[in-house]
């Protein structure tokens, strides 16, 4: 995991440099930048998997975030001996092409490729891995967060779609979908179904676990399977003193016996207002329901970050693919279908750019496991009818679920997190003793003058 920053075009290493400095907080073990004439290509590196600095590079330079979970499988086909995912990756591609190694990858990642003057880019399927890009007449950039563009001088900034590569050369910039989630087999047997998507979910957890390992914890049936399935995770929870989240986390890290692993910060207001100029800067906007949505997860990464904690794991995803908000509830079958493959598709925007960003503000990896292919490819081929069944969302994961969850987990109605937190409602609180008419030009002005 880490941040990766490039650049073609006048002084590109110079920027490069500048670019990496803006995020260097999501790689605070190593730096390094590789130049070719007029293309730059850098990164700072989280150490995770393998020892292998970045940007490797021969005649051509990778630079790469995230994780890819069968690079032993890769490896081992290429003949190459190494505990590096990037090298792997880049061995990859040197034997085949970009678009094809793209295909055989099973992760969550955001790279770049140079070679003879031409940068191509990718990113995940769901959009795990945050890319962004910007060109204009004298200079393409790109980079995992928008600010460090912004360092380069760079505004008009778009995100490279997930599932899409985007090549470079001479100024003209080409944008493809390469990849995208393939749809299971039709499922419509509840127990089937149930026993499918269990498996799938128990491997995804277990080739996303790393040791110390961390779950975000909100005490509802999406992080409570995580953490069921995770061993010996720690649990990492935030909420406002006297909230809904406070007893509820503990009730369900009591009934699943993690009682003595729950990390559980009862968030003051002082807290609460001085973190507002760091959660804005991470997450780059003042938008009150983006702001109340990534506190919790900046708290909590920022505490397992001081205990020593670099990956964690969060149940984002799981809603859009098993039908969790009330507005599925009055859809007919094919209109939910219909609006869980669009939510899907819109998750990265949605949701995922946000909570990368607020986690690695505090450089901690975020992991996903309800966005792992073969979940997702299991999911889209459950009936709808069995998401929503007896007026029950997420009927079909609370009856997976209830393999290793005690029935009051599995049935628990969970509250939208801005709201169960405490948090939204604290902010309005201090809104209103600041003398302001809205939240949002609460936030807007909060630490502007700082």
């Amino acid at each position: 995991m880490c941040g990766i920053a490039g650049a073609a075009g006048k002084d590109a290493e110079k920027l490069v440099k500048r670019m990496l400095e803006a995020i260097e907080h999501r790689g605070p073990d190593d730096c390094g930048i590789y130049s070719e004439g007029d293309v730059a290509l850098g990164s700072v590196l989280l150490r995770i998997t393998g020892k292998r600095r970045q940007p490797i590079h021969n005649k051509a330079a990778l630079v790469y975030n995230g994780e890819i979970y069968n690079f032993r499988e890769i490896a081992e086909r290429l003949k190459l001996r190494t505990d590096s995912d990037s090298e792997a990756l880049f061995n990859l591609i040197e034997s085949t092409d970009f678009k094809s190694s793209i295909r055989e990858l099973d992760g969550d990642y955001a790279f770049a490729y140079a070679s003879g003057g031409k940068i191509r880019l990718a990113r995940d399927p769901a959009g795990v891995k945050p890319l962004y890009y910007s060109n204009n007449d004298s200079l393409f950039a790109f980079a995992s967060e928008k600010k460090a563009l912004h360092a380069a001088g760079m505004n008009r900034i778009f995100a490279l779609k997930p599932g899409h590569m985007l090549s470079y050369i001479s100024g003209r910039l080409v944008e493809r979908k390469v990849i995208s989630f393939a749809k299971g087999e039709m499922i419509t047997d509840e127990n089937i179904a149930a026993e499918a998507l269990f498996n799938a979910i128990e491997s995804a957890v277990k080739k996303r676990r790393y040791d110390p390992c961390a779950v975000a914890f909100s005490g509802g049936l999406d992080s409570s399977l995580i953490a069921a399935l995770c061993e010996k995770t720690e649990l990492y929870s935030v909420a406002m003193k006297g909230s809904h989240d406070l007893h509820q986390t503990k009730r369900a890290a009591q009934l699943q016996g993690l009682g003595d692993r729950l990390h559980l910060h009862e968030l003051t207001i002082e807290e609460l207002e001085n973190a507002i100029p760091d959660v804005k800067r991470a997450i780059e906007s003042a938008d009150p329901l983006k702001v109340s949505i990534a506190m919790p997860l900046y708290f909590a990464s920022k505490d397992a970050h001081l205990d020593g904690i670099r990956v964690m794991l969060s149940g984002q995803g799981a809603d859009e693919l098993f039908a969790g908000y009330k507005r599925y509830e009055s859809m007919r079958p094919d209109e939910l279908e219909e609006a869980l493959r669009n939510d899907l598709d819109k998750i990265a925007q949605n949701n995922l750019e946000r909570d990368d960003a607020a986690a690695m503000a505090n450089a901690v990896e975020l992991r996903v496991p309800y966005l792992d292919r073969e979940v997702v490819k299991t999911a889209l081929g459950i009936s709808p009818e069995l998401k929503i069944r007896h007026g029950i969302r997420k009927y079909v994961l609370r009856k997976a679920a209830a393999r290793v969850l005690p029935e009051e987990l599995v049935y628990k109605e969970k509250k939208a997190a801005q709201y169960s937190s405490g948090i939204y409602s604290a902010l309005e609180k201090l809104a209103k003793k600041n003398g302001f008419r809205s939240l949002r030009m609460y936030l807007e002005d909060s630490g502007s003058k700082s």
